[in-house]
């Protein structure tokens, strides 16, 4: 983008079909985000849908890439809704430094990366 274009980042989301859900509650004894100086931390989100629905399984036995793929972008889109509700607006964020994903995996199972990697 040149200097005289700016990016706004929900209205990509919606040009892509994608809506940021109410940041979910934490479920256990946990702070969702911390700002820190100007670091901003968001601690580990779930798949859970707005429906209350939980994508579980075991990648490589009970858990289909396709079904891991969506569990992965559900998590993604909860981590962009608590940097939306820590910032106030997904414009302030102006680089990832770290984003870990982590994927419940039979044994021998080595597509990890088709899971997180594609979003």
């Amino acid at each position: 983008m040149g200097p005289s274009q700016t990016f706004n980042a929900e209205a990509r989301l919606k040009s892509l079909g994608l809506l940021l859900p109410e940041p979910p509650s934490p479920v256990a004894n946990y702070v969702p985000f911390l700002i820190s100086g100007d670091l901003l931390f968001i601690s580990g989100q779930t798949s859970i849908a707005a429906d209350g629905r939980v994508a579980r399984g075991i990648a490589g036995t009970s858990l289909d890439i396709e079904t891991g793929q969506a569990a992965a972008k559900l998590c993604a889109l909860h981590i962009l809704a608590q940097a939306k509700k820590a910032l106030g607006s997904l414009e302030r964020i102006e680089q990832v430094l770290r984003l870990t994903g982590f994927v419940a995996s039979a044994d021998g199972f080595g597509d990890q990366p088709k899971i997180v990697g594609n979003l």
